[in-house]
């Protein structure tokens, strides 16, 4: 018998062996699809890139018993004056989530009584000042926070 026909009752043996075996092995055979599993309704999914973050939020507030004649803010360099503010007085700012130091300041003119701003960044008071004047005056604060 020439050696070719020798090796393929040997060769078909190998193949049943390994069919017969493939039931009982943890592994996935060539055969079936390897599995995905789906996440659950619960899981959620961190956003990986910074425009997909959501912004950190600066807010300022201005209290007091005084007569504001003009409120400045500036966040990286983009001014906005807002006149004749009543106190109390608040607005959040969107500052970018972008790993980049950005400065902020508010500058408040005001007339006789006191006034008091704060500013908080995420939660935490980043900065603050008072003034009392039975003339005219101003307030002012400011610095840089981490986006």
């Amino acid at each position: 018998m020439p050696p070719i026909v020798r090796l393929v009752p040997a060769a078909a043996a190998l193949v049943l062996l390994g069919t017969a075996c493939a039931g009982t092995s943890d592994e996935p055979t060539t055969a079936d699809p390897p599995s995905v599993a789906s996440p659950s309704p619960s899981a959620s999914v961190a956003p990986s890139t910074p425009a997909a973050r959501q912004p950190h939020i600066l807010v300022v507030s201005a209290t007091g018993t005084a007569r504001v004649t003009s409120l400045t803010y500036v966040l990286d360099g983009k001014s906005t004056k807002v006149s004749a503010v009543k106190l109390p007085w608040r607005i959040s700012i969107d500052v970018p989530s972008d790993g980049v130091r950005h400065a902020w300041s508010v500058t408040l003119a005001h007339g006789k009584g006191n006034v008091e701003v704060r500013a908080i960044f995420d939660g935490k008071v980043v900065g603050t000042t008072r003034g009392s004047t039975s003339g005219t005056g101003t307030a002012s604060t400011g610095g840089s926070v981490l986006g």
